[in-house]
């Protein structure tokens, strides 16, 4: 399906995936997320991943949680680890930059000031995009022969992904915890609708439970 997708859209298929509380939240005001889901959901994730070609998280995770982003050993090639940055500001201690455990890119705009990835290894290789929109890294990665994304993004470029038509399915971890707070991250940003009428819908196509979690699949409804 994904490889159809690809050859038909011109773009990779992409699924969106994210861990919450039960009120909707992914992390605490000051960005801990550690650990939301238990440890049967994070292994799940591990053999999830092996399912990919590419994972592609943003700056503000790398920055924030400092993630590996293998299979633990789940598969013979790792996906490519994709670093999708606005702002080029970046950490030179990153897990991701050991290019010796699985591969890793960094993309960015042309506007962005790139010669702060100077200090980054140079295994990492780097590309230049006209913009920071996700449909034309979408089309970047399907060009290099990338069927299916995994975004495991925050909730800017997750909203940017959304609305730029790359995310044609959800997976999403619920778990029976209560963090509360209006300054408590979520998923998205604002999205700006002003009637729910407007708001994305999708279909339901499993669920199933890990351990103490819950795992919520769907299908977008319209087909981006």
């Amino acid at each position: 399906r994904a490889f159809i997708y690809r050859v038909t859209n011109g773009k990779s298929y992409g699924v969106l995936k994210w861990a919450m509380t039960i009120d909707g939240r992914i992390s605490l005001p000051n960005g801990k997320s550690k650990w939301i889901t238990c440890e049967d959901s994070r292994n799940y994730v591990h053999n999830l991943r092996s399912k990919f070609d590419a994972i592609v998280i943003g700056g503000e995770t790398l920055r924030s949680d400092n993630p590996l982003l293998t299979t633990r050993n789940n598969k013979d090639k790792e996906p490519l680890r994709v670093v999708f940055t606005r702002s080029c500001d970046l950490p030179n201690n990153s897990q991701v930059w050991d290019c010796n455990l699985a591969e890793t890119i960094i993309v960015f705009p042309e506007s962005s000031d790139y010669r702060k990835l100077e200090s980054i290894p140079k295994s990492v290789e780097k590309f230049k995009l006209k913009s920071d929109n996700p449909h034309e890294l979408s089309i970047f990665l399907a060009e290099k022969g990338i069927n299916q994304i995994l975004w495991e993004c925050g909730p800017e470029l997750s909203t940017s992904a959304m609305k730029s038509g790359c995310i044609q399915e959800i997976k999403t971890f619920i778990a029976p915890k209560i963090i509360g707070g209006n300054s408590a991250r979520t998923p998205f940003c604002n999205f700006g609708f002003k009637e729910i009428d407007n708001s994305y819908e999708f279909l339901i196509d499993s669920f199933s439970i890990h351990q103490k979690d819950l795992l919520v699949e769907m299908a977008q409804q319209i087909n981006n």
